[in-house]
């Protein structure tokens, strides 16, 4: 079916048997113009063969946390229903709590070195509200957003939503920044510069001395615009390095930064969305735009962050005992990157979150849409991974260790059969 005025065909892909008419070669052909919902996709089928029958599936689709969250946090929570206080569950300020909010501010003015303040946070229903407010309220119809590949494929449709165009960058054969790129893209209509690190899906972590070069050079391009060229930090998986080292920001580094994040993947929490957005209290009209966030909060309909999730962050935050077990994931990453490695994958390890991104053996490699086909081959053998076609670089698998060892036990078997 095609919705009206949109470029894009949906394909419903039915289950049949066991699993292997569900990506037919047309389907799949289809498929590699349509990449809105690549990895939501994935996931459904995965629960479609799951409702069918027939064996366990091996889902590395979605990036939904297989670990629960800290215990700290269920005590919380209980201890704020059991609160007799009235109006904990009310609306509040679109900004959310304002004793939160000043929470929030301690920890990142640490964090950043900044003095930010109470007023420059603003609660979010997750990261990906935070992206939609921001974007709502700084862009307008045929501005750009220029985003280093590969990227969350969400965020094309976060600028579909207030007319603006996703431009990509090129970054290195690590998957490093390549500042020179990303400079050389940069346009009259170019607003926002977006970064994800660390990323999803590569895993990469963005240095330090790549976000001085990219500074510098906004630095020098602002001089003749009318307007500052505003970075967005997207950093869910901030708290999630595998060694524990801080992960760089540009918010000490360039004045025009708004950092992102959300608590979906270290406290575990993806469905219960909670996040916020942090502005640089340097940023240009960094007053007026604390004041359209928390409009265009309202306005999009998320109203406000959820009143408890807001309320248990101070509880939670800080305490050795308040996040995951990000060991975990790094374990699962490290063993299933191996077992790739030995099937002539080209993978780098990541250094934070749980995504693992491997290029394709050489087999596979030279051959059009050969990820879709991969992928094709893989759902044959009841194993759901996300092409790289639908993060702007094929000839690359996207696989979620948010999994279980068995899984992860069943898709290394289904890859040395879909591989052999």
């Amino acid at each position: 079916m095609r919705a009206r005025g949109s470029p894009v065909q949906i394909v419903i892909v039915h289950v049949v048997d066991d699993g292997r008419d569900l990506l037919s070669r047309g389907v799949a052909e289809t498929l590699l113009g349509a990449r809105e919902s690549w990895t939501r996709r994935m996931f459904e089928q995965g629960a479609a063969l799951r409702r069918a029958g027939g064996g366990p599936v091996h889902d590395l689709s979605l990036g939904n946390p297989s670990l629960e969250p800290p215990a700290r946090w269920t005590r919380a929570l209980h201890d704020l229903l059991d609160d007799p206080t009235p109006g904990m569950h009310r609306y509040m300020t679109n900004a959310g709590y304002a004793d939160v909010r000043e929470f929030i501010a301690g920890r990142e003015q640490v964090r950043f070195g900044l003095p930010i303040t109470g007023p420059l946070v603003t609660m979010t229903v997750g990261a990906a509200g935070g992206l939609n407010v921001v974007l709502r309220a700084m862009m307008n119809p045929g501005d750009e957003l220029l985003v280093p590949v590969p990227y969350f494929s969400e965020y094309e449709h976060y600028c579909t939503n207030v007319g603006a165009v996703l431009v990509p960058a090129p970054s290195t054969a690590s998957f490093a920044l390549d500042v020179d790129a990303i400079v050389s893209r940069i346009g009259e209509r170019t607003r926002i510069v977006l970064l994800n690190s660390p990323n999803n899906p590569s895993g990469a972590v963005y240095v330090g001395e790549n976000l001085d070069r990219l500074a510098d050079a906004l630095r020098r391009l602002e001089r003749d615009r009318e307007r500052p060229i505003f970075i967005i930090e997207d950093s869910p998986y901030r708290d999630l390095t595998h060694d524990g080292s801080p992960v760089a920001s540009m918010m000490s580094r360039y004045d025009h930064t708004i950092h992102l994040t959300s608590h979906s993947k270290d406290l575990g929490l993806a469905g219960e969305r909670i996040g916020y957005i942090v502005l640089s209290p340097r940023a240009a009209g960094h007053e007026l735009l604390t004041r359209a966030f928390a409009f265009c909060n309202r306005v999009l309909g998320f109203v406000n962050a959820p009143a408890l999730m807001q309320r248990a962050l101070p509880r939670v935050l800080g305490q050795p005992d308040g996040r995951v077990d990000v060991e975990v994931y790094a374990r699962r990453c490290r063993r299933m990157a191996d077992g790739l490695i030995a099937l002539g994958f080209d993978v780098l390890p990541p250094k934070a979150g749980f995504f693992l991104f491997p290029g394709l053996p050489a087999a596979l490699r030279d051959e059009q849409g050969g990820d879709v086909v991969l992928t094709e081959r893989l759902l044959a053998e009841r194993t759901i991974v996300v092409p790289g076609t639908a993060f702007g670089v094929p000839g690359h698998l996207r696989l979620s260790m948010a999994a279980d060892d068995a899984a992860i036990d069943g898709a290394l078997a289904a890859f040395e059969r879909a591989c052999r």
